[in-house]
């Protein structure tokens, strides 16, 4: 009250209203914040599809690349163990195609019993550095990533096993 009489304030308009909605949708009503730092002169909009696992996956990729290779190496030697290691290397293919990546054709066999031996005896020591990088990759990556890697570990340290 003032004085006498009774001060209300009157509800604000429809115009009012939509006044106050157009320029805050417009962005007019944000200026009262704005600082003193200039924009940058081009800004770079970040990536909608940057997929943020990319890297991670990438890794994994080369690892599992790497452990074909090392099994083609193992194969081309006529081991005695081939039948295993045609279905580890298999194993590994799969885990390929899991990561979104195609894997390469199997090896044609050539070469000493000598070498066979030394390639087949790289491989469990490639198999558990394999194992070890999936699972230190897993700690960092989104889940659906983490599990696959997870299961990748897990299929590497299990080819340990099945090559002692």
């Amino acid at each position: 009250m003032v004085g006498s009489l009774p001060v209300t304030a009157a509800p604000p308009t429809r115009r009012a209203v939509l006044v106050a909605g157009a320029l805050a949708a417009g962005g007019l009503l944000p200026l009262a914040g704005c600082t003193s730092t200039a924009p940058s002169p081009d800004p770079q909009p970040p990536a909608a599809d940057a997929d943020p696992d990319a890297a991670v996956r990438a890794d994994a990729v080369r690892r599992e690349l790497t452990l074909l290779a090392a099994y083609d190496a193992a194969l081309r030697a006529h081991p005695p163990q081939a039948a295993l290691l045609r279905r580890l290397r298999a194993e590994h293919a799969e885990h390929l195609v899991a990561l979104g990546a195609a894997p390469s054709p199997s090896p044609t066999p050539s070469s000493s019993r000598r070498s066979a031996r030394a390639a087949v005896g790289r491989l469990p020591a490639a198999e558990q550095a394999a194992a070890s990088a999936h699972a230190r990759a897993a700690l960092g990556a989104s889940r659906s990533l983490a599990s696959l890697l997870a299961a990748l570990a897990a299929a590497e340290t299990s080819h340990v096993e099945a090559l002692a």
